[in-house]
């Protein structure tokens, strides 16, 4: 944990305050609802954004200007996802996998739009994606457009141990293979 990089399970107040601010082995005390949660990952990210939230009531700058910086996480969870688990070092979450230590060079990333609407826009795609890939795989011959930009929707197929996968993106860059667009099959 250093300003390069941060462990997502420490949390981000981590970086700010090299000590806990609450105790970890009080979270059911203070969040009773937690208890019927089975995933330690789960437990953790709600910890660390209940210390995140400490901060920002103690007037912390830092965490006051990064007031939204658990948001997508908490959108995740709000939206009925959180299937999260840990392979290897990555955290995988549906179709996604993703390090688990965030590094600094990812801060010149823009922001990205977590609306409902936009969130919608993003699953119209994958579904439409999912089911381009059926049918793929039944007629080779078969194409599709993408829904954001109106252009060809291209199909890589890959191989490795445990068997194939395909990646689909769009033929505008940028457009659709910005996205989680993996899918794996047997």
């Amino acid at each position: 944990m250093n300003k390069d990089s941060a462990f997502i399970f420490l949390g981000m107040s981590r970086l700010i305050n090299k000590e806990p601010i609450l105790d970890y082995d009080n979270l059911l005390t203070i969040c009773p609802n937690l208890k019927d949660i089975n995933l330690t990952i789960i437990k953790a990210i709600c910890f660390n954004y209940l210390e995140w939230c400490c901060l920002i009531d103690n007037g912390n700058p830092l965490a006051i200007k990064y007031h939204d910086i658990y948001e997508p996480i908490i959108k995740l969870f709000e939206r009925g996802g959180g299937q999260i688990s840990i392979h290897h070092s990555d955290l995988v979450g549906g179709f996604g996998a993703f390090p688990r230590s965030i590094s600094a060079s990812r801060g010149d990333m823009k922001e990205f739009d977590i609306s409902d609407s936009a969130l919608e826009l993003e699953i119209k795609g994958i579904e439409h994606a999912e089911v381009y890939l059926k049918e793929y795989l039944q007629d080779r011959d078969v194409t599709s457009t993408c829904i954001r930009c109106g252009k060809k929707l291209l199909i890589q197929e890959n191989q490795s141990v445990a068997g194939a996968w395909y990646k689909i993106k769009c033929e505008t860059e940028k457009c659709f293979d910005d996205n989680f667009s993996s899918y794996y099959f047997k």
